[in-house]
């Protein structure tokens, strides 16, 4: 299946499941006002409100449980106060976000690593916490189905297969008992070892779950008027709701739950007395500990700031910068999402009347429509604030200081005003990781955002139809200014947002930004001189083929090359300049592939900075082993020796001599290069490479020194030189000989290269790769491992994998493992063949020698 299928059919059953939650609604609501419900919800007793309240206290208590557990299981001793803290913080996002596990350990990562906690430290504890959370749930849910079935299914033939499935449910915590007590060798997945936990561990795993479970549905059930069932008939349907709300990938379940809930406990309460209920526990459970937390992420951001707290390779801003940013994103479309119910529903009848003694109708009409036209600019300004766009940061900011004037303006709502000055403020206090100067409208728009962008529009269309359901629709109320027509407001401020919506889409049709990886400039590549100048390696030469796109960090300091083939982006190598710099520009490099909705792949990547790409949750697969020869220890002299010499002397019989070129002198041979080289592809039936490989180019050819063969004045093979900075580091690129040049002429070179590299004080020469070789190949191992090791070892017919090994192995270099880090999944077949292509220059030169 289609990658961008894949994403898009989640979001798509999701978003129907919502539709189609509000279309209950609307039936189960048909003979209840906005009037009534509002009412009743401000009817709530104070009592069953501070019980809530309570409850919900004691249910984040019982959440913090899971990680104590999880601390126990990894054997890590940690302050149950720190503990308490991350906890807390994870829950009231993750709650609101959605995808919970992955959502909440984002929040862990940025204090727990802090703290100490190690990445494979941290992957346990979310093993440990996922399991926490499913026991609980089918302990409880099966029980409460077996006790009292869900109350919509006495009736029903169905009644004892949900019986049969309550027994399942209850099956599976005993089996997990028993399990860790059976087994004791650990569990493997994607590398890391999960060890079983003790029965102890366990045992209180399934009972904190419990109580978790317990204690919210609690908050539900005494928010529930008089005449509400027993509290297990009442369980299962909560369960089954919450259940049901996760699997829709709607955020926080917002519709699914409550349309589940009508329709489950219909035989005992009314709509009209449930719903009143699920709009208070959505607020008190859910907004605001989610107000809370950000809150307190915020102010743990600028605590950090000032107190300039920088751990190893600036992973704690790293994380911080990712968290920040999408938890202001989330903030900011619920802000939006308020001011578009605001303008769908009524006012308050006596600030109305208070707004209409100081300010004119217009004012108030305008401030009307500006204020839901804002609402959906602020949704669509959101997405902005997630990528950490700057120009999202100044637009947002003025977007809610219009959205505080037009709230107090029409009808006095201070209670939006203070929610929009709250965001605000935090978001001022987050500036600093508001940094990136990519243009807003270049940037990718997921079909996640884009149904959420849709599922907002909708609910306040919704809304307003359903307050306003007592009116009589008819042409005239488009037209009708009076200060008691809202209906007409109403219909007037949803065309406004709708229209500022669809005006956006239209600008920016909607889907993929077309990718921009423009070629490199001079100027690009003067800057990238300067950068590689500051380092050792050679491969960063392979920008000057021009047929890589550079990204710079914000100060030039160092970059990254990389191309594109498809969906896939492919960067070069590791980022080159100070290894400081690596964690900044890695994630720049992401970010920007998550733009354009590309696949981020990091090829031919050494084994010194793998923990910064798993760091950014990139896997990676062993592509083979780089030779390196210590130019140090290389001689000509001694037994060991021989067969270079050996090599040297035939071609000195057969005529030869070494010498190199210098870049000056280049230009004055480049004729005969260029025959050479025609001449070598003309012999291997094929197509020049590039992108990871050199081809023939005379700008980049003329940029280095270049060793040549010569026999009788006439050169018959060479090798373009990568002289790196500081004499760290020789290696060769393009090596190209005439057909009928000497046998082993290019092993003579490439003795001869050593020699003088080691003259002139090099320390290392590097050979270039060998695919595929030094991958272990075992049945334990993942599939891609034994595919390369049985290629490589049965693929010579192919590829001379085994040979060109066997070849380099000559001068006894130094093996140096090179990989692939990409984001795992589904996806290594087509990220290897979209890189083939770029290596071949497209798909129909990949089977071209």
């Amino acid at each position: 299946m289609d990658e961008r299928l894949r994403r898009v059919i989640p979001v798509a059953v999701g978003l129907t499941t919502f539709v189609v939650s509000l279309a209950v609604l609307r039936v189960e609501l048909r003979a209840v006002s906005w009037y009534q419900l509002t009412a009743a919800i401000s009817a709530t007793p104070a009592s069953s409100l501070v019980l809530a309240m309570a409850l919900t206290a004691l249910n984040y208590a019982a959440l913090v449980g899971y990680d104590l557990l999880a601390f126990a299981y990894i054997g890590k001793a940690l302050s149950r106060a720190r503990i308490a803290w991350a906890s807390f913080l994870a829950y009231a996002i993750s709650n609101n976000v959605g995808f919970a596990m992955l959502s909440g350990a984002s929040v862990r990562y940025r204090f727990y690593t802090r703290w100490g906690v190690t990445a494979e430290e941290l992957s346990r504890i979310v093993f440990s916490y996922s399991v926490t959370f499913w026991l609980g749930l089918m302990a409880l849910g099966g029980l409460s189905l077996l006790v009292s079935p869900l109350p919509t299914a006495h009736e029903l033939p169905a009644r004892p297969i949900l019986v049969l499935f309550g027994w399942l449910l209850m099956l599976v915590p005993p089996l997990y008992l028993l399990s860790t007590v059976l087994r004791r060798a650990p569990l493997q997945f994607k590398g890391v070892s999960f060890p079983m936990p003790s029965l102890a561990i366990a045992t209180g795993q399934l009972l904190i779950s419990m109580v978790d479970w317990a204690l919210a549905g609690a908050v539900l059930y005494v928010l529930l008027p008089p005449g509400s069932p027993g509290f297990f008939a009442f369980l299962s349907a909560f369960l089954v709701s919450i259940l049901l709300g996760m699997m829709s990938h709607v955020p926080g379940g917002v519709g699914v739950f409550e349309g589940l809930m009508v329709l489950l406990l219909k035989p005992y309460l009314g709509s009209s007395e449930l719903l009143p209920a699920l709009v208070v526990f959505r607020a008190v459970y859910y907004l605001l500990p989610f107000s809370m937390g950000l809150l307190g992420l915020v102010a743990d951001e600028v605590w950090q700031r000032r107190a300039h707290v920088v751990r190893a390779g600036s992973a704690l801003g790293r994380v911080s910068s990712q968290l920040i940013p999408k938890a202001m994103g989330l903030a900011t479309f619920v802000a939006g999402v308020v001011l578009l119910l605001s303008g769908a529903t009524p006012g308050a009848p006596g600030r109305l009347a208070l707004v209409d003694r100081v300010l004119p109708l217009p004012v108030i009409e305008a401030s009307h429509f500006l204020g839901s036209v804002l609402g959906a600019v602020l949704l669509i300004l959101s997405q902005g604030l997630a990528r950490r766009l700057d120009a999202a940061y100044y637009l947002t900011s003025f977007a809610i200081v219009a959205g505080m004037v037009t709230s107090l303006l029409k009808g006095f709502d201070f209670e939006e005003a203070t929610l929009l000055f709250v965001l605000l403020v935090a978001l001022w206090r987050a500036r600093p990781a508001f940094n990136r100067k990519a243009a807003f409208f270049d940037t990718r728009f997921s079909a996640g955002w884009v149904a959420a962008l849709a599922g907002a529009i909708g609910s306040s269309v919704w809304l307003g139809f359903f307050a306003f359901k007592h009116v009589n629709y008819s042409d005239e109320l488009w037209w009708q200014f009076e200060l008691h027509g809202e209906a007409s407001r109403f219909l007037r401020a949803t065309v406004g947002a709708a229209v500022a919506v669809i005006l956006f889409g239209l600008a920016r049709l909607v889907g993929y930004a077309p990718h921009d990886a423009p070629m490199p400039s001079d100027s690009d590549l003067d800057d990238a001189g300067r950068v590689i100048a500051t380092q050792t390696h050679t491969y960063p030469f392979l920008l000057y083929l021009r047929d890589k796109a550079l990204l710079f960090n914000d100060s030039r300091s160092a970059f990254v090359m990389y191309g594109v083939q498809g969906r896939t982006w492919v960067a070069l190598g590791d980022p080159v300049g100070p290894p400081g710099h690596f964690s900044a520009i890695v994630r720049q490099f992401l970010e920007r592939c998550d733009d354009f909705g590309g696949v981020p792949v990091f090829y031919e990547v050494g084994s010194a900075h793998l923990h910064l790409y798993a760091d950014f949750g990139l896997t990676f697969v062993k592509l083979g082993e780089e030779a390196k020869v210590d130019l140090t220890t290389f001689s000509l002299e001694g037994a060991h020796a021989a067969k270079h010499r050996q090599v040297v002397r035939r071609l000195e019989k057969d005529g030869g001599s070494f010498r190199v070129l210098e870049p000056a002198a280049v230009p004055s041979a480049m004729t005969e290069l260029r025959a050479i080289s025609d001449d070598w592809l003309a012999a291997k039936a094929g197509a020049e490479k590039g992108f990871s490989l050199g081809f023939f180019d005379e700008r980049y050819v003329s940029r280095f020194p270049v060793g040549v063969i010569e026999r009788g004045g006439r050169i018959d093979a060479f090798a373009n030189l990568w002289a790196g900075p500081c004499q760290e580091e020789l290696s060769v690129d393009l090596m190209r000989y005439r057909h009928d040049a000497p046998k082993n002429v290019m092993e003579a070179l490439l003795v001869h290269l050593m020699q003088w590299g080691k003259e002139q004080g090099y320390r290392r020469f590097v050979l270039g790769m060998a695919p595929l070789a030094g991958i272990e190949q075992t049945a334990a191992t993942p599939l891609w491992n034994r595919m390369g090791a049985f290629l490589y070892e049965h693929g010579e017919s192919i590829y001379h994998f085994q040979g060109l090994r066997a070849y380099k192995q000559k001068f006894d270099p130094v093996w140096d493992p090179h990989y692939l880090a990409y984001p795992g999944g589904l996806r290594l077949p087509r990220i290897m063949a979209d890189v083939s292509a770029l290596v071949a220059g497209g798909y129909r030169q990949i089977f071209r020698k």
